[in-house]
């Protein structure tokens, strides 16, 4: 499996990979209940290019965060996942989630566990994070999974 990178920096050359990721995605069909609740309850998802850098935001005032995972593919650099979050008091809540249907669990690259991968780094922001102590994470069901943060404790 490709080294996977976590960014929350995406050039706007990416943009035609980031709408077939979050738009055109073959899993969409899957989650669709699970999207039409979180774009009733916080807006719908759209991409924006602030200084040539690429970001998903929504119609609404939420603010959110984009991490990106991209890998080098056939010798190019390609986003293959993405993850829009936001915080709600102690809570990062994950609202939409998307791996390129070749890095699935059930695709021809799915061995890579792309998706666990993704969760494994929320929940790593998550511990870095001040004041949080849990992550909500919207997996294509109006009913979202709880996650609890245990920090390590400090060392004296």
């Amino acid at each position: 499996m490709a080294d996977l990178v976590f960014t929350s920096i995406l050039g706007a050359e990416h943009r035609d990979d980031l709408e077939r990721l979050l738009f055109f995605n073959e899993n969409q069909a899957r989650a669709s209940d699970g999207v039409s609740f979180v774009v009733e309850r916080y807006g719908t998802p759209r991409i924006q290019s602030d200084n040539e850098r690429l970001h998903v935001a929504l119609d609404s005032s939420v603010q959110t965060q984009t991490l990106f995972v991209i890998t080098r593919v056939r010798g190019e650099i390609r986003p293959i996942g993405v993850v829009v979050y936001t915080r709600e008091a102690d809570t990062l809540v994950v609202l939409f989630v998307a791996v390129d249907s070749e890095f699935s669990g059930r695709g021809i690259r799915g061995h890579g566990m792309v998706l666990v991968r993704m969760i494994g780094e929320i929940k790593a922001i998550a511990r870095r994070v001040r004041g949080i102590s849990r992550v909500l994470v919207y997996m294509g069901r109006a009913t979202p999974t709880r996650i609890t943060i245990r920090r390590e404790s400090a060392e004296t």
